[in-house]
């Protein structure tokens, strides 16, 4: 009981002592921003030089490193100048000076500097919905049949990550676990028989796409374009097939355990992306809502396994439920939600001329 009161006083005097000592800073802060507009440069970094250590929030560091980047400046000390630019974005990486807002030094004294994260990762989940496509369909039925998709929902889950080229394009990559599935209604088998198909897979989807998005303000869109690869991870099927027979009175239903369709599919497929969405930025970070369309350039089929079962015998597909695959990609439309946390890297941007890159070649080979 005594050492939970303790704890309890204890804490609330560090607390006040936080909040007095903030306090106390602010007044620093304000002196040294009267002293800098006064035109009295050389105390301040003494004068800030306590409260950077021990005392600033965030923002008052920012204010303090901005003050004396100027300050600096004023005093043609160009090394001071730029290390309180490199701490200033260390504090706010996404700070960029405007002519308009800020003074024309701090401005050309951005140039030299960036806070452009060299890689960003990402994190994603949603849902989505698969089209497939007939290249060539085959049919075991003498007469017509028709032919009717299901759409269905499945899920996907993944991470990424982007090579930031610049402060807009991105060259990008990851993996994401998916699901996908569709039904195939099939009527007038034998003029009145239904087949019905429900085609469930896994996959393991690996994209590489060029991504342009926008750089500054809360809401930032993008849009990209690129190639996938597409990795089955397992596929079935299920099947129900209604015998409607005019000879007998009753439909007869022919149904079992679902039937694994993985080895007669294509263990590695190809795809074309390309999607867009918005970033919503909150703090350094960002969430992200997405969609992805993802266009089969493949037969998934493989032709000379359509017809049998995985021991070479003809397949039950065919001959219980009088179904085989056609030659089909899958197209698939997805929605994702996902979170982005760039791994920013303020630094001194690194300017080579072509007069320096001929003078060291020429050194190299002068070497040699």
């Amino acid at each position: 009981m005594y050492f939970k009161r303790f704890v309890i006083f204890f804490t609330l005097i560090v607390s006040v002592q936080q909040l007095r000592a903030q306090e106390n800073c602010q007044q620093t802060l304000d002196l040294a921003n009267g002293e800098f507009e006064a035109g009295r440069f050389y105390g301040l970094p003494s004068l800030l030089k306590s409260c950077l250590e021990s005392g600033f929030t965030k923002e008052q560091r920012f204010r303090a490193y901005y003050i004396l980047a100027q300050a600096y400046l004023v005093l043609d000390d160009p090394i001071g100048a730029e290390t309180s630019y490199l701490n200033l974005l260390k504090e706010d990486p996404e700070f960029k000076p405007n002519e308009k807002d800020d003074p024309i030094d701090i401005v050309y004294l951005s140039r030299k500097f960036t806070s452009r994260p060299r890689f960003t990762p990402h994190y994603h989940l949603g849902a989505n919905v698969t089209f497939p496509g007939i290249i060539q369909g085959i049919s075991t039925s003498a007469s017509n049949v028709s032919m009717a998709n299901t759409l269905r929902v499945g899920i996907q889950a993944g991470v990424g990550i982007d090579w930031n080229i610049n402060d807009n394009w991105s060259l990008c990559s990851g993996i994401s676990f998916s699901t996908k599935s569709f039904g195939v209604t099939t009527t007038n088998i034998a003029k009145a028989d239904v087949s019905n198909l429900i085609d469930r897979s896994s996959w393991l989807d690996i994209p590489i796409y060029l991504k342009y998005s926008y750089d500054s303000g809360k809401i930032r869109p993008f849009g990209y374009v690129g190639l996938a690869a597409n990795l089955l991870v397992s596929s079935s099927a299920s099947l129900i097939f209604n015998d409607n027979s005019t000879i007998s009175a009753q439909t007869r239903i022919a149904q079992g355990p679902d039937i694994d369709l993985s080895f007669k599919r294509n263990f590695f497929n190809r795809s074309l992306i390309f999607g867009g969405g918005v970033k919503y930025k909150i703090g350094k970070n960002f969430l992200y809502a997405d969609a992805r369309y993802m266009v089969g350039l493949n037969n998934i089929t493989i032709p000379d396994k359509n017809f049998y079962n995985s021991d070479g015998t003809l397949s039950t597909t065919l001959t219980q439920y009088q179904y085989v695959s056609d030659f089909l990609r899958l197209d698939n439309l997805s929605i994702s939600f996902g979170y982005i946390r760039p791994l920013y890297d303020p630094r001194k941007l690194k300017k080579v001329s072509g007069k320096n890159l001929f003078r060291n070649l020429f050194k190299s080979k002068k070497k040699a």
